[in-house]
């Protein structure tokens, strides 16, 4: 095939320049709206899963059923009363109540806890003529009757039209109408759409509506205009200022001790004061949002995301936990938002690059394959952070068949370069494994021994955090990858298993026969030992290596803080290539060896070592006189089987000194036979002596001598 003559780029620039105003375009009409396909999903998948600052009060079935709604508003009272008492921060009664109650009939004033109904009933006073004549029962005179604390907390959805300037001690009695606040009891339950949409994704962010009020009971001193509002609000319906709500999935049931607490009116409205003050203390520092509903009864729902998103659990949201979930929305700012501008910008930019050169140099197939790719891709991204959901996905693919049918319309010829990507992406080790393979021959997934390294610097994300350039913080890495891991594969026939970030991977497969172990076990410890002298060697001239592209007191905190550790590991992996049958495949290994080097190198922050190897390589070590120090018996999370870890340095390191090695095995033995020290530790290892002694606070320390971590 002919490559495109070089002055064609006087028409390609014209065509991606296209496709690109046609995104942005099609971007500013359309908003997220024509993405809500696939954001419903993203925002199911990536579903709130705790209420940090709110609790749901509902009329549970310990209310019998003989109660009314307006009959258990007393219940409702003496909730809110008790959850302000027990420190609850505010209460939002999310119903319509009407101040003209009806006096004269029996009110439930509480819950005896064996579930009789303690009943307020109307009185009757005797005429001259010896008739009864009916009164209002006591809590019929203002069956939300509360004290003054309480009210100031409270906050109840708008009465019913008309009622808004009759007396609030019909409802809340004289000594709480006294104590309403300024602003008074109102705040607006009004659900707000954007475009007409029934699907209820939205916050109303208006100063009146109950969810502000609700987050400044919380944070009274963070709710001002300032925290309200930001970047990423939008304008719903009706011009009210809006924001989408981060859902959690629909709770029908009670869970007083789960992540997002569904308590019984029941309890907190318990004869027994006991038995409500145990339960108002959950609510501690919490709003709680009232459903006068059963938590189970198809009212007052609405459909949501998680009604309608393909893999949501399709079931409709109870008003009440909209309500706990746009609060949790607000005060923890986690609503799902678009990325930026230039974000957007460098996407289409991307997508109208990729569909045009595609289109130019390849055929029709691989065309189409790339695009599928680069638009799941941008799927994915709404599915990899909780925050950041909200991509174009629908208009990068309009901006790359825009650019694909561009190209094709003007007959561009098609060309090849994958070559070169596969000799600059793909690990020589695996690249002469796979070429070895006869025409039509596929690698099977095979079962191999193989020893793992993995290594990750300490203080990375606040090193980016410091160098506010990414490009600044590529370059950083890649001189960083060039002069240490480099020498795994060139020197020590490493195979590149992966790089994420910071952290690099490799690994030696090898037969399963004693000689060959040793002798890749001796392989790889070489390899680790001499990756640590690189990397202290890098670190330590980093002020001297980016002085004039990185500001000098940057470069110093970034040299006080940066690190890093190794974990050796062997076992048994399978070996072969992950991915789609027709899609892009990345060769590499599976098995537990993976999942412990993690883990194992993940140590290295909390003992004094650069190097944490398994058992496995303690043979080869000795050969090799590298001395070891044993750590303990570890069965480190997401792991059945321990395993025994070891320190391993150089002879000449203060740190594996015979003497300091044998003085730490005595204390170790101590502790892990006797649960005490029953000899000093040295200094030298006074952060492995922290380490082990919070352990052994945490009793993470088993019977059978083993270390049971409960964390990563």
């Amino acid at each position: 095939m002919l490559d495109l003559p070089i002055n064609r780029w006087i028409v390609l620039i014209p065509l991606i320049a296209a496709a690109f105003l046609t995104g942005l375009l099609v971007d500013r009409l359309a908003d997220t709206a024509i993405d809500d396909w696939i954001h419903d999903s993203a925002l199911v998948f990536q579903a709130r899963e705790e209420w940090r600052y709110t609790a749901v009060v509902v009329l549970d079935h310990g209310v019998p059923i003989d109660v009314g709604r307006k009959q258990a508003l007393p219940l409702f009272a003496k909730a809110t009363e008790r959850i302000v008492a027990a420190g609850g921060k505010g209460v939002f009664l999310d119903a319509v109540v009407s101040k003209e109650m009806e006096g004269r009939m029996p009110y439930a004033a509480c819950i005896e806890p064996s579930g009789a109904v303690q009943w307020s009933q109307p009185r009757c006073a005797t005429s001259p003529t010896g008739e009864c004549r009916m009164s209002n029962s006591e809590l019929g005179n203002a069956p939300l009757q509360m004290p003054a604390f309480a009210i100031e907390h409270f906050k109840i959805a708008p009465y019913f039209s008309g009622q808004e300037a009759l007396p609030d001690f019909l409802l809340y009695g004289l000594e709480a109408a006294f104590a309403v606040p300024e602003n008074g009891l109102v705040a607006s339950d009004r659900l707000v759409s954007k475009n007409n949409s029934p699907i209820s994704r939205w916050l109303d962010l208006s100063p009146d509506h109950a969810v502000v009020a609700l987050a400044r009971f919380i944070l009274p001193q963070n709710t001002g205009d300032d925290y309200l509002h930001g970047p990423d609000d939008e304008l719903c319906d009706d011009r009210r200022p809006c924001r989408r709500i981060r859902l959690s999935k629909p709770q029908f049931a009670i869970s007083e001790e789960g992540n997002r607490p569904m308590i019984p009116v029941s309890r907190l409205a318990s004869c027994d004061s006991e038995i409500a003050e145990q339960t108002a203390a959950l609510l501690r520092d919490k709003v709680a949002v009232f459903q006068l509903t059963a938590p189970d009864e198809a009212t007052d729902v609405l459909v949501t995301p998680m009604t309608t998103g393909l893999f949501g659990p399709h079931l409709p949201t109870h008003g009440a936990q909209f309500l706990a979930d746009a609060v949790e929305t607000l005060l923890n700012r986690d609503h799902p938002r678009a990325p930026t501008l230039p974000v957007k910008v460098a996407l289409f930019l991307t997508a109208a690059l990729i569909g045009v050169l595609s289109g130019a140099y390849l055929k029709q197939s691989y065309v189409w394959l790339i695009g599928g790719l680069f638009i799941a891709a941008v799927g994915s991204l709404c599915y990899l952070n909780d925050l950041v959901q909200l991509w174009p996905v629908t208009t990068s693919m309009i901006v790359f068949i825009a650019s694909v049918g561009q190209t094709i319309g003007m007959h561009l010829i098609i060309g090849s370069r994958e070559g070169k990507l596969i000799i600059n992406y793909m690990p020589r080790q695996i690249h002469n494994l796979l070429i070895s393979l006869k025409p039509n021959e596929t690698f099977q997934n095979r079962r191999r021994f193989a020893l793992v390294l993995m290594s990750d610097l300490a203080g990375y994300t606040t090193v980016t955090g410091y160098i506010k350039d990414p490009a600044e913080v590529l370059n950083l890495m890649n001189d960083y990858l060039s002069e240490t891991s480099l020498i795994l594969q060139d020197k020590y026939n490493g195979w590149l298993e992966d790089y994420v970030g910071d952290m690099v991977c490799y690994y030696w497969p090898y037969q399963c026969n004693e000689g060959e172990n040793v002798a890749a076990c001796a392989n790889a410890l070489q390899a680790a030992l001499e990756l640590v002298k690189l990397q202290k060697r890098f670190f330590a001239t980093l002020e001297e290596r980016y002085h004039r592209k990185i500001e000098a007191d940057v470069l110093k905190r970034i040299h006080s803080i940066i690190d890093a550790g190794v974990g050796l590991t062997a076992g048994s992996v399978v070996m072969g290539d992950l991915g789609p049958k027709k899609g892009v495949r990345k060769f590499g290994i599976l098995g537990d060896p993976m999942n412990l080097a993690a883990r194992v190198e993940s140590l290295t922050r909390l003992f004094n070592t650069e190097i944490i190897v398994t058992e496995d390589f303690i043979g080869a070590a000795r050969q090799l006189n590298y001395p070891v120090r044993r750590l303990g018996r570890l069965q480190v999370k997401g792991r059945n089987e321990p395993a025994t870890l070891y320190a391993v340095g150089h002879a000449g390191d203060s740190r594996f000194l015979p003497d300091a090695i044998a003085a730490w095995e005595n204390w170790l033995a101590g502790i892990e036979t006797y649960g005490s020290a029953t000899s000093e530790c040295p200094e030298v290892y006074r952060k492995d002596r922290s380490t082990i002694t919070k352990w052994l606070e945490r009793r993470l320390l088993g019977a059978d001598g083993v270390w049971h971590l409960d964390e990563k």
